[in-house]
């Protein structure tokens, strides 16, 4: 590998520079951690940290125990529950600007650094607690040690084989955090066949023995799986399933969200950096890191035309590939143009930092003149759940004063999880499974034969069948839906949630009624 060559106090500013942005960045997203309410999926994550279990329902259990963690030394809170994938996020970027210095220079990694810290991407996946920066964070850290292995120790050293080994520890927990994690080891397969001068590999027992502790350490998911039916994989099934609709439109929707995403000019540049990596002949180093994000990239475009791809499925690819376009960019040849860096790397700051506005701070679309319907705007999902934990606890303790113990139930995870964040004794809560799909509250179904007898506030997104409720308890009394604002941004409701007083619970019916995955 050559990189350009930068004297020592040049390269300590650029070091400095760098730290200080990464530390900057970080310190002014943490009060933004306690700002909003939870989204559901938080809640539901966080929700799985009071039952901590060797695997889950829908991923792998790493965010649960990370959770626990944050919540056992900040406390139950918004805070707490965010501040572990703020942390790791941080890391994934500190993990860029190391592989930067590896292949490039200090100048390449300070510029993806700051281009990926503008990004939706980084600003959501430091603020939202969901598997996605886990899984990010330990993919980059193993593509590190990977490449550290590839192009950096002494072949037959003990350091390389030591890389090999931290590498699938590292690759453990990813696929602990999510099981997109295969795609790793799959696209360094690919690479190894596809690179000649690298093909040896494929003959070592490092690799090998790496993939080996990677599946050591996923064993548990195996062990909890045989036991829950095999949950996790028959909904990783459910999810690629052919969907109706327009593949075509599909396929459009994707594009448009991964640039979106991630900034469209840093889109185009990465996808076309990375083509241009693997049909020229570029240094090995470039093409590692094309193969490091574009097969699954190109996996997930095809896969749009079956089904629905949301945007973070493949959040992972950016890193390596953002590293490649900037790189690649800002090699020998391009530094005769100086001009011409400065503006694509402007633009590219300026579209991307500018999404990133328009998603935190929703009064900005209003002044540029950008309306989103209230059922479009993903940011809603972060807003009026302490409205709606005050309504139900208000009714709760009316119901309760009858002299009846009273349980929350409802269809699906979302509202029954937020209800047990926010309510001030955080209950246990349940999923009655009315002919709706199953989730991590399966797990926890028989709990409610405990319950029989007593009353409940079912919660709904809509009114549940009539005849399902009434079958399940002796009395059902709905009551007016609850609106949930967020104003000034909003004149109507954002959600209108519907909850019924449930009298009676006489019907335990498991998972019989559940539907799908």
């Amino acid at each position: 590998m050559q990189t350009p060559s930068y004297r020592p106090l040049q390269t300590k500013k650029i070091h400095l520079a760098a730290l200080l942005f990464l530390l900057i960045t970080t310190l002014l997203r943490l009060p933004l951690l306690k700002a909003i309410d939870l989204v559901p999926d938080e809640a539901y994550y966080w929700d799985w940290s009071r039952h901590l279990a060797l695997g889950y329902y829908d991923q792998g259990p790493f965010i649960a125990y990370l959770i626990r963690l944050t919540t056992a030394i900040f406390g139950t809170n918004e805070f707490g529950v965010r501040i572990g994938v703020c942390l790791l996020t941080a890391g994934t970027l500190l993990c860029v600007y190391q592989l930067a210095l590896l292949f490039f220079s200090p100048q390449v990694g300070f510029l993806t650094l700051v281009l990926l810290a503008l990004s939706p991407l980084v600003a959501v996946g430091s603020q939202i607690a969901t598997y996605d920066p886990p899984l990010v964070f330990f993919w980059t850290l193993t593509l590190l040690q990977i490449a550290k292995a590839l192009f950096v120790y002494s072949p037959y050293s003990a350091q390389q084989r030591r890389a090999w080994l931290i590498a699938g520890i590292f690759c453990g927990f990813g696929l602990l955090s999510k099981h997109t994690l295969l795609l790793l080891p799959g696209s360094l397969l690919l690479y190894l066949l596809l690179t000649p001068p690298q093909r040896f590999w494929l003959r070592r027992w490092e690799p090998y023995a790496a993939l080996g502790i990677m599946l050591v350490m996923y064993s548990g998911v195996l062990w909890w799986n045989a036991q829950h039916h095999w949950w996790t994989f028959l909904h990783l099934f459910f999810l690629v399933h052919h969907h109706g609709g327009n593949p075509l439109h599909r396929f459009g929707d994707f594009l448009a969200s991964q640039a979106l995403f991630i900034g469209p000019v840093i889109f185009l540049g990465s996808f076309g950096a990375s083509l241009s990596a693997l049909c020229t002949k570029a240094p090995l180093p470039h093409r590692f890191l094309a193969f490091m994000g574009l097969p699954s990239l190109l996996l997930f475009c095809l896969l749009a035309f079956k089904t629905k791809v949301q945007a973070n499925w493949v959040p992972f690819a950016y890193p390596s590939l953002c590293l490649l376009w900037v790189g690649r960019y800002l090699s020998v040849e391009k530094q005769r143009k100086p001009f011409t860096n400065i503006f694509w790397f402007s633009l590219a700051a300026i579209s991307t930092a500018f999404l990133t506005l328009l998603l935190f701070f929703p009064r900005l679309r209003l002044a540029v003149g950008i309306h989103i319907p209230p059922k479009s705007d993903i940011t809603n999902t972060a807003f009026g759940w302490r409205t709606l934990a005050k309504k139900v606890q208000q009714i709760r303790s009316e119901m309760e004063m009858q002299g009846h113990k009273v349980f929350i139930s409802g269809n699906g995870y979302q509202y029954i999880a937020l209800m047990a964040f926010y309510l001030p004794d955080h209950p246990p809560t349940y999923d009655l499974f009315l002919h709706y799909r199953l989730d991590m509250y399966a797990a926890y179904v028989q709990q409610l034969k405990r319950h029989i007898g007593e009353n409940s506030i079912f919660i709904n997104a809509g009114k549940a069948n009539d005849a399902d409720l009434h079958k399940v308890f002796a009395r059902v009394q709905w009551l007016p839906p609850v609106h949930l604002y967020r104003r000034p941004l909003y004149r109507h409701p954002i959600a209108t949630i519907y909850l019924a007083k449930c009298y009676g619970y006489r019907l335990y019916t498991g998972l019989r009624w559940a539907r799908g995955g």
